[in-house]
């Protein structure tokens, strides 16, 4: 259903409940109109209706309806279509909602995927600010709360990758690996919708770029433009030290296995020898001592305690036992 929101600076937000009203209050030179809706709960007439009444154009509403689009700015005759996401974690992972951003002359229209968290804060970050009555102001808030939302996750996510790094150091060998391999793929998952909207937003800071990119609010989306840049960054540098500690865990546990396999070897080594002792005095021929007689079995007692004492001391010189 979609809710449509009027903002004047002497009466602040209305509800429009009438959406037919919606051309002639957007004609009114000192209203803003903020509508949107959640696609999931739209029938085709619904958006046939708003279609018609914004003057939409065809491929950039089915965009919005199929929300599956990459983040992207299209600039058509009468609008901008703007597509962005909001990111939530669930379960470990972190899920994309898509938003499709209309911006055109005094109205912005979102239609979204259930982002119905980032839109309240920016309808609440605009109350408090209070920028001029223009579409472009709401569209920096709007691509401002996302980025601000973008840099809360990476923050979570170096935070957690440094406490990975604390516990591989002191326990190499520790199985981190789970909680390693499900921090890359949130990395992944960050870095899928960073740096394409660092690329769209790099569009609305060039110069010749018409409205609502104009010299009056270029610095604006300039500063979300650079916040965006500075995160990607940090992505690269918490998915290089996520590497580091993934190739460190795996280096200690190949230490181990290496240590575990030269203690079996020296074990077995010592074995063998007393095994090829006693299976050369079980063979059928004379050996010394005498053939029969009770000095044959200590001799070869004897000789096999002497060789694994050796052999034992040997390998505990070289560290293997």
């Amino acid at each position: 259903m979609l809710k449509a929101l009027c903002h004047s600076a002497a009466t602040g937000w209305q509800d429009v409940e009438d959406v037919t009203r919606l051309s002639d209050l957007r004609a009114g030179d000192d209203n803003l109109l903020w509508a949107e809706a959640d696609v999931r709960g739209l029938d085709p007439s619904d958006v046939s209706l708003m279609a018609d009444e914004f003057g939409l154009h065809p491929l950039a509403v089915e965009d919005a309806v199929h929300t599956r689009q990459r983040p992207k700015l299209d600039r058509y005759e009468s609008h901008l279509f703007i597509v962005m996401h909001q990111l939530d974690e669930v379960n470990g992972q972190l899920e994309a909602a898509q938003i499709g951003c209309f911006v055109g002359d005094r109205y912005v229209l979102t239609l979204h995927a259930g982002t119905t968290r980032t839109i309240e804060m920016a309808k609440k970050r605009w109350e408090l600010e209070r920028p001029e009555q223009h579409p472009s102001f709401l569209l920096h808030t709007l691509l401002d709360v996302v980025v601000d939302d973008y840099q809360k996750i990476a923050d979570r996510i170096e935070d957690e990758v440094e406490e990975l790094e604390e516990i591989a150091l002191a326990t190499p060998g520790g199985d981190i690996q789970r909680q390693l391999y499900s921090v890359k793929q949130r990395i992944a998952r960050l870095r899928r919708y960073a740096v394409p909207g660092a690329r769209l937003l790099d569009r609305t800071t060039q110069e010749g770029e018409s409205a609502p990119f104009s010299q009056d609010t270029a610095h604006l989306f300039r500063d979300v433009h650079d916040h965006l840049l500075r995160i990607t960054d940090q992505i690269r540098s918490v998915d290089d030290l996520s590497d580091a500690v993934l190739d460190l865990t795996r280096n200690a546990q190949a230490a181990i296995l290496n240590e575990n396999g030269r203690k079996l070897s020296a074990w077995a080594a010592i074995f063998a020898v007393q095994t090829l002792i006693a299976g050369i005095y079980g063979m059928n021929f004379q050996l010394l001592p005498e053939e029969n007689s009770l000095g044959g079995f200590w001799f070869a007692l004897t000789l096999m305690v002497t060789s694994g004492v050796a052999l034992f001391g040997y390998f505990k010189k070289r560290g293997w036992i």
